[in-house]
């Protein structure tokens, strides 16, 4: 009996072990790898990382989405992802805050600042972004003591006497502090008389809306999201 062709008997070993691999599973429901997906998510859930876990979250469902892991996954990802949400809202509010300490005379100066909201902004829109109108600084210094005061970017400020600002604290009523212009050397300020007053309130709020007095026909109002304050950082730790 003659033998088979050197090729020929290749081929049908190929096609023999061809025959006998498996099928290649569909990523789709490929339940080990999902299994191991949802335990990095469940993982993260429980140590409170609901970023990390949202980050598993969405590729265990694009990658694994027709498994039994995913349809586990999915009953608890609105609350992973309303928990994400709401670290990086808290992030985003303890960036808007700049803290300082500075050697003066007498000690040191301790300062925390923050920039009034602006409008939304994006690039379709043109023109340059908007820039903040006010800067809100708390103060405290060995001498002066503590101060609350604003930073304006109007050229001119006119407020009393006796100048009064209507300031309020989240869905509070309105209240009225008085105040107190001056003068930086680079534009004018407004002092917030009852300093201790205000920031106890201010401490409380996650929002701060103050009005100054009508200057011609405009009642410059500026808005100021302060929820991310950190009093330990402003106290000097």
């Amino acid at each position: 009996m003659k033998s088979l062709p050197t090729r020929l008997l290749a081929m049908l070993v190929f096609l023999l072990l061809a025959a006998c691999q498996p099928e290649p599973v569909d990523p789709a429901t490929d339940e080990a790898a999902g299994a191991k997906l949802l335990a990095l998510y469940e993982a993260a859930r429980a140590d409170g990382d609901h970023e990390i876990a949202e980050m598993h979250g969405n590729q265990l469902d694009q990658s694994h989405r027709e498994t039994q892991a995913a349809a586990t996954m999915r009953e608890s990802f609105d609350e992973v992802v309303e928990q994400a949400d709401a670290m990086r809202e808290r992030r985003r509010l303890l960036g808007l805050w700049d803290y300082q300490s500075v050697a003066v005379d007498g000690g040191t100066q301790h300062s925390a600042a923050i920039y009034s909201k602006v409008p939304r902004h994006s690039m379709e829109e043109g023109g340059p972004a908007p820039r903040p109108e006010a800067r809100l600084v708390l103060r405290r210094h060995p001498e002066w003591g503590e101060s609350a005061y604003l930073v304006l970017q109007m050229s001119n400020l006119r407020c009393g006497p006796p100048c009064r600002l209507k300031i309020r604290f989240d869905d509070g009523p309105v209240r009225e502090f008085a105040g107190e212009p001056a003068d930086t050397g680079t534009g004018p300020a407004l002092f917030i008389k009852d300093e201790p007053g205000f920031l106890k309130a201010m401490s409380e709020a996650e929002r701060v809306r103050i009005e100054l007095p009508r200057n011609d026909v405009l009642v410059p109002t500026f808005e100021f999201e302060v929820g991310g304050y950190r009093s330990e950082l402003y106290r000097g730790g």
